[in-house]
């Protein structure tokens, strides 16, 4: 069994969860589906900020692996953060 972490901010109006495991984008959109919830979206700084603090709080659940989030795409050559921070990592359309 997973171990499970969870985290709400009441700033960012946002609860995040996670139990560590390793699963596909689809995967996750339907584990959060069956909990009524949806793949963080960030739309703000204040959300950004929050999901940072989440994932170094969550510590080994984590484990340093990748997390999902909800994005739609655009035509655009250069990803970046809503904070104007280069996006860090993988993009998988």
């Amino acid at each position: 069994m997973c171990e499970e972490f969870s985290q709400c901010y009441d700033d960012a109006n946002i609860c995040l969860w996670t139990d560590g495991s390793f699963m596909s984008q689809s995967a996750a959109q339907s584990v959060c589906q069956q909990r009524n919830f949806f793949l963080p979206r960030i739309n703000n700084s204040n959300i950004q900020s929050r999901l940072a603090e989440f994932r170094s709080a969550a510590g080994n659940v984590l484990d340093g692996t990748d997390i999902w989030i909800d994005v739609k795409a655009v035509t655009i050559d250069n990803w970046h953060w809503i904070d104007g921070s280069s996006l860090a990592g993988s993009f998988c359309p």
